[in-house]
């Protein structure tokens, strides 16, 4: 089939931010662009797909079954159509959408549904400008606001500022929705959050989902590597954000800290479990002086740090298990390693996290930071004198050559966490 494939947008919105209203506009355009739109729910028909034509020749088909395979089929048939300029996706409220890109955009190897048919183009993530200052400050889990997460069983305790946050810092486009319902001063808050986690962005505002369809649609923003890349603390780490400490253009700063010394794992602890006031987000790995094989991942938003095992530093490994083929990694190996190649004492270990947020005093929280360290006395024990540290943080179960560290995207891990 010789077609030109149809531009995706996947918009993705915590419960009531306004993603079915958004869809509603766009269907209801009036630049006469024909789209296909897809929706999770139940059918009238109580049928597990169902689709209804508009009389402007759009369409909306209705999936009972929200499993990949079946939004998959559903693109594939709107595609197949060759009627259509765009499709529409609306994820259900608490999805991940980096798991929709992955599976959309790879797909596996035997069943590359959607080649020559259809492209993803824009992620779109939609703010419920009325309630994100609340649900970003709180601590509940989705599990005690009766939202079951897909794919995880009852025992997930993934928490609400935790599903924003991954929508916030993977996507193009951010809607910041029911403006009418704030204050201007709101509003300018939320955006000033919102470009803090992620730079990238291009930022909409609207009143009951009314946006220009060219900032959602056929937009072309989408790139795997680059979305993945927009969250605003791995904007820093990599340098791609201005150094300084200063407030950027958001009025939000940052702080960056880093150390090639361990930390002692109860002071650690202790000042985890502290208030964090003005940090908005938080993340990096850690090196703790009881556990110098594994790095460990730590994830703040709002009111809940998480913290565990992100994988194994490449100094606690043989050389001979070191990557042979794929000079990109042996490079970073290379730049990130401290001291003589052949000294693996420290090595790649280090500790290395972002702090963003309001009114955040850069040498206030690098004494605290410093303050956790092994002090000179401490050091000079050596890796088995500090195997007798107290250490309250739970055991890490990390497989064997697992290198994730280098490339965490979220705290999916069996994590301990405790919520401000």
């Amino acid at each position: 089939m010789n077609q030109t494939p149809l531009p995706i947008t996947v918009l993705s919105g915590f419960t009531g931010a306004g993603k079915t209203t958004l869809v509603d506009a766009l269907l209801a355009n009036a630049e006469g662009l024909r789209i296909g739109a897809v929706t999770c729910g139940k059918a009238a028909s109580g049928a597990d797909r169902e689709t209804t034509e508009l009389p402007n020749g759009c369409l909306v088909l209705t999936l009972g079954d929200r499993s990949m395979a079946a939004l998959e089929g559903a693109i594939t048939w709107i595609a197949e159509q060759q009627r259509f300029d765009a499709i529409v996706v609306e994820s259900s409220d608490i999805a991940d959408p980096m798991t929709i890109a992955e599976q959309l955009a790879f797909g596996d190897d035997d069943d590359a549904t959607l080649a020559g048919r259809a492209h993803l183009d824009t992620f779109v993530t939609v703010i419920d400008a009325a309630r994100f200052l609340r649900d970003y400050a709180s601590s509940d889990s989705l599990a005690e606001r009766d939202l079951s997460h897909e794919g995880h069983d009852d025992e997930d305790d993934q928490t609400v500022v935790e599903t924003l946050v991954g929508q916030i810092e993977f996507c193009d486009v951010i809607v910041i929705n029911k403006i009418d319902l704030v204050g201007a001063d709101e509003v300018g808050n939320i955006a000033r959050i919102l470009h803090g986690l992620n730079p990238r962005a291009l930022q909409v505002r609207s009143q009951s989902g009314n946006v220009p369809a060219g900032d959602v649609l056929n937009t072309g923003r989408f790139d795997f590597d680059a979305t993945a890349s927009a969250p605003g603390w791995l904007a820093i780490l990599n340098g791609e954000e201005p150094a300084s400490d200063e407030p950027d253009a958001s009025g939000l700063g940052h702080v960056v800290y880093r150390a090639r010394r361990p930390f002692h794992p109860e002071r650690l602890w202790t000042l985890l479990h502290q208030e964090w006031p003005g940090v908005l987000r938080a993340k990096g790995f850690f090196w703790l002086a009881t556990r110098s094989d594994v790095g460990g991942s730590l994830s703040q938003a709002g009111g809940t740090v998480r913290h565990g095992p992100a994988g194994l530093w490449w100094a606690a490994q043989d050389r001979s298990e070191w990557p042979t083929d794929d000079p990109e990694l042996e490079a970073e190996i290379v730049a990130e390693w401290h001291g003589d190649p052949d000294d693996n004492s420290i090595g790649d270990r280090r500790q290395e996290l972002v702090l963003i947020g309001e009114d955040l005093d850069p040498a206030s929280w690098e004494e605290k930071f410093d303050a956790c360290l092994l002090s000179d006395d401490e050091w000079a024990l050596g890796p088995d004198g500090w195997q007798r540290f107290a250490d309250p943080f739970p055991a890490w179960e990390v497989e064997e050559h697992d290198h994730d560290h280098d490339h965490d995207h979220g705290p999916d891990c069996d994590c301990d966490d405790h919520r401000h």
